[in-house]
C-alpha cells in the first residue's frame, strides 16, 4: 500500500469517526428543537453498514489484491477524494447544526430547508461527496473491485435514501419552488 493511500484512509476513518460524534450531539438538539426522525430505521441501518464494510473491504484488497494502476488514475483518484474533502466542509459548514446521519423530519415545515452554500447549485452536495469518496478512494490503493462494488450498492442505498428525504422535504413550502429545478448531484442548465 502507498503511503498516499494510507494517508487518505487514514483520514477517513477519523472523518467518518468525528462525524459519528457531530451527528449524535445534532441529533439531539434538533430533537430538543421540535424535530423528530421519522427515518425507517432499515435505511440508516444499511447505509452504517456500506460505509463500515467499505472502510473494512478496501485496505483488505489494496493489501492483499490491489492492481497496478497508471500514476495519472491513482493522482486523479486521489485529486476526486480531496476536492469531494473541500465540498464536505463547506456542505457541513452550511448545515451546521442541522446536519446529521439521520433524516430528522417533524419538525422541518417550522425550520424550513437550506438553500445557501452547495444547495445553491445541487440539491443533494453531502451525497455526492459520498459517492466521490466511495468510488475514488480504493482507486488510489489499486481496490478496483471495491470502487466498483461499493459505488453499486452505495447507489442502491443512496435511491433508498434520496426518496424518504425528498418525500419530507417537497412537503416544506417553498422547497419544490426554490430546489426543484437544481440537479440532485450536478449543476442544472435551468436558472433558479
Amino acid at each position: 500500500m502507498s503511503a498516499l493511500f494510507l494517508s487518505l484512509y487514514g483520514y477517513a476513518v477519523a472523518e467518518r469517526t468525528c462525524e459519528l460524534f457531530i451527528s449524535r450531539c445534532n441529533r439531539q438538539a434538533m430533537a430538543e428543537g421540535g424535530f423528530g426522525q421519522r427515518e425507517p430505521s432499515t435505511a440508516l441501518v444499511l447505509m452504517v453498514v456500506l460505509h463500515v464494510s467499505w472502510l473494512i473491504v478496501t485496505p483488505v484488497e489494496a493489501s492483499f489484491f490491489a492492481s497496478p494502476l497508471p500514476d495519472v488514475l491513482t493522482t486523479g483518484a486521489a485529486s476526486i477524494f480531496l476536492l469531494a474533502q473541500a465540498l464536505r466542509v463547506w456542505t457541513l459548514k452550511t448545515l451546521g447544526s442541522f446536519w446529521n446521519i439521520s433524516v430528522m423530519t417533524q419538525g422541518c415545515r417550522q425550520h424550513g430547508f437550506v438553500s445557501a452554500g452547495p444547495y445553491r447549485f445541487i440539491r443533494h452536495p453531502n451525497y455526492l461527496v459520498v459517492i466521490a469518496e466511495i468510488a475514488s478512494l480504493p482507486l488510489v490503493g489499486g481496490a478496483i473491485v471495491s470502487s466498483l462494488l461499493f459505488s453499486l450498492l452505495n447507489a442502491a442505498v443512496l435511491s433508498q435514501r434520496i426518496a424518504v428525504e425528498e418525500r419530507w422535504l417537497e412537503t416544506i413550502p417553498g422547497y419544490k419552488d426554490t430546489m426543484g429545478s437544481k440537479g440532485r448531484f450536478l449543476p442544472s442548465r435551468a436558472r433558479q
